[in-house]
């Protein structure tokens, strides 16, 4: 598991739909950062799992003028 994308989100529940699920090995709880391009904008943590697909809740955003996209890059926190 090195990393994802975003392929939907919800900022009404401040929710994003990853292409990882549990065939990636992908659990509840794992934390992951948001990427754009060579910039991290948010921190993520996912709360539902399915086989193909993950839905994770927004943590912080790094820069608030910034929001989730469809196509920003997910990778494991390893800080955390």
């Amino acid at each position: 598991l090195t990393s994802g994308r975003v392929i939907d989100t919800k900022p009404d529940l401040a929710l994003v739909v990853a292409n990882l699920g549990s065939r990636q090995g992908v659990k509840n709880g794992m934390p992951f950062q948001v990427w754009r391009g060579e910039k991290q904008i948010a921190s993520v943590r996912v709360v539902d799992v399915r086989d193909a697909v993950s839905g994770a809740i927004v943590q912080n955003t790094i820069t608030p003028t910034e929001s989730i996209r469809t196509g920003d890059t997910l990778r494991i926190d390893t800080t955390r």
